[in-house]
């Protein structure tokens, strides 16, 4: 082999290991961002997720919306979705996914948003595995009720309850819309097996829970036995 072609297939290799790390550090980001925002609703038990809709939901998907145009009509946003499997309990390697043309919006505004959607019915959960999913019209969205002992009624048909976390503040979320969909390229380069899709990371297990969302798991299993998790806080005072 010619030393220029030798070259070129060294420049190759090296620009192609450095553009897979690029990727995989975005996409780690995503999971970290899940794992901030989980941590901190965690520890904020008076406006919490309530402890029942965690256990009872398929799913749960973390979103980061950017350019806070929430108010005025979000440009899109990324995130991960998780499953719940309802005989077990155990939660399924993160999926990749991503939002365009959201309207979700903070009511006071906010330039980023993190958000969680908790997914209430299997309906939901397989539409979001199948296509693209309009919220508000293939599926119903609301606002999530809050605090850990929380026991009523949420919206009727609400599919998906939201809650959102912009600046350390919690508020009312605007829901007009949006269409959530499967980032089948992420999923792709992130676990590096050509054409897998979210149902076989959700549903059909193809993938383990790997190393980088082990937290998140850990976090979600803390976060439905919060009663031991305080009483360990408590004894550290």
């Amino acid at each position: 082999m010619k030393a220029k072609n030798i070259v070129f297939v060294f420049i190759f290799l090296l620009f192609f290991k450095l553009s897979f790390a690029e990727n995989k550090e975005r996409y780690l980001k995503r999971i970290k961002i899940a794992e901030n925002t989980l941590e901190y609703m965690l520890n904020q038990p008076d406006v919490a997720i309530p402890l029942s809709l965690v256990k009872s939901c398929y799913g749960i998907i973390f979103l980061r919306q950017y350019k806070g145009g929430f108010i005025f009509g979000g440009k899109g946003g990324e995130g991960i979705v998780i499953a719940r499997d309802k005989k077990t309990g155990q939660w399924s390697a993160p999926g990749f996914i991503a939002t365009a043309q959201v309207s979700f919006g903070w009511q006071i505004g906010a330039q980023v948003t993190d958000l969680i959607l908790l997914i209430m019915n299997e309906i939901g959960l397989k539409m979001l595995l199948s296509s693209k999913v309009k919220l508000g019209a293939d599926i119903g969205i609301a606002a999530g009720p809050v605090g850990r002992d929380f026991e009523g009624k949420f919206a009727p048909g609400a599919g998906i309850l939201a809650y959102g976390r912009s600046r350390g503040i919690f508020g009312g979320i605007a829901l007009e819309g949006g269409v959530l969909f499967a980032d089948n390229k992420a999923n792709e380069e992130f676990y590096g097996k050509k054409g897998i899709r979210l149902k076989d990371i959700l549903f059909d297990k193809k993938v383990n829970v790997p190393s980088e969302a082990e937290k998140l798991i850990k976090l979600l299993k803390d976060y439905e036995e919060y009663e031991l998790v305080l009483e360990k806080e408590e004894k550290k005072k």
